[in-house]
């Protein structure tokens, strides 16, 4: 298990190793994954740890009982004791959408791709985000004409940008794209739907900028 580099878990999954382990903090937005969040204090530790297993992230001690792989602890570290963390969230108008968390430790950055239910979590450094990030927002082509503003409602696609420092200060982008061009809040304009054109590269460089915790 020492070069494992890549896990997938479920919420409860994610909450018991952060429990176990000793974190000291869990984003809100894991737990509200779980199933029964009501409940969340009744899962059955055998049942999480026996899933664990299965997938190869839990093996008997000496005595018999199951425990965490080091390994895994390990990768996860970032999601219960880093100090910084951010997310990005894109909405296509059909419905469909790409979300990502990233955890910051040091040097070290954990991303989670999140999906219903089973999130693929991946040992990552900064390369590796932008890497990840160039065909989600790079790759676009220009089919319509350019306009200076929009109507939210016009938008093709949407994408949230948030950044928090634990304990700190959090700071939230909305972007839209439409045509093959971006929009950004204007905050000159007294209507709130109405978003004004910003260049490609400034978008790109703002979602490296807080992805990537510089």
């Amino acid at each position: 298990m020492e070069r494992m580099k890549e896990l997938l878990l479920s919420p409860e999954e994610i909450y018991y190793i952060g429990k176990v382990s000793g974190g000291k903090y869990l984003d809100y937005d894991y737990i509200a994954a779980m199933k029964d969040i009501g409940k969340r204090g009744k899962i059955k530790q055998q049942e999480i740890l026996d899933s664990l297993e299965r997938k190869g992230y839990a093996q008997e001690d000496f005595l018999g009982n199951l425990e965490v792989e080091p390994a895994c602890i390990e990768i996860l570290k970032p999601l219960y004791q880093g100090m910084y963390e951010s997310e990005l969230i894109l909405r296509e108008e059909a419905g469909e959408s790409v979300h990502y968390k990233f955890h910051h430790m040091e040097n070290r950055i954990t991303s989670v791709e999140c999906r219903s239910q089973e999130y693929r979590i991946r040992v990552q450094d900064k390369e590796g985000v932008e890497r990840m990030l160039s065909p989600l927002l790079e790759n676009n082509v220009q089919t319509e004409k350019k306009e200076a503003y929009i109507a939210t409602d016009q938008a093709e696609r949407s994408i949230i940008l948030k950044g928090t420092h634990i304990g700190k200060d959090t700071c939230l982008y909305f972007y839209a794209e439409k045509g093959g061009y971006f929009y950004e809040m204007d905050s000159e304009q007294a209507e709130e739907k109405i978003l004004r054109l910003v260049e490609k590269n400034v978008v790109c460089e703002q979602v490296k900028k807080i992805l990537t915790g510089d």
